[in-house]
């Protein structure tokens, strides 16, 4: 596989970790805040608390699921680049430092 296809498939799974992250934050704080009770109610099935800095209300399980397929699909994208980054060394090959240097504080020479 060449540099360029490597470091395409690390840009696309940072782009998709970082799209479903704002899409799970988007769904569970604001896309049903807006539709959910703020008190239970058991006969429509929404029970499920949340609390957004104060403001409590409840959402259904189906809810809860959507709002976080998108935080798993970020969790799995970050551990896939995480690893492939770790295998490959794209970092390294583009600026000509291990990226562990960056989180050392050692980038700032």
């Amino acid at each position: 596989m060449s540099f360029g296809t490597k470091k395409t498939i690390l840009t696309v799974l940072g782009a998709v970790f970082l799209l479903s992250w704002l899409l799970h934050i988007y769904f569970y704080y604001f896309r049903f805040q807006d539709l959910a009770p703020i008190r239970p109610n058991a006969a429509t099935g929404q029970i499920y608390k949340v609390n957004n800095h104060g403001y409590v209300f409840y959402l259904t399980m189906e809810q809860e699921i959507t709002a976080y397929i998108p935080c798993g699909v970020a969790f799995v994208a970050v551990v896939t680049l995480a690893l492939l980054e770790n295998r490959w060394k794209v970092y390294e090959k583009i600026h000509g430092k291990p990226l562990g240097d960056y989180f050392r504080g050692k980038h700032q020479k």
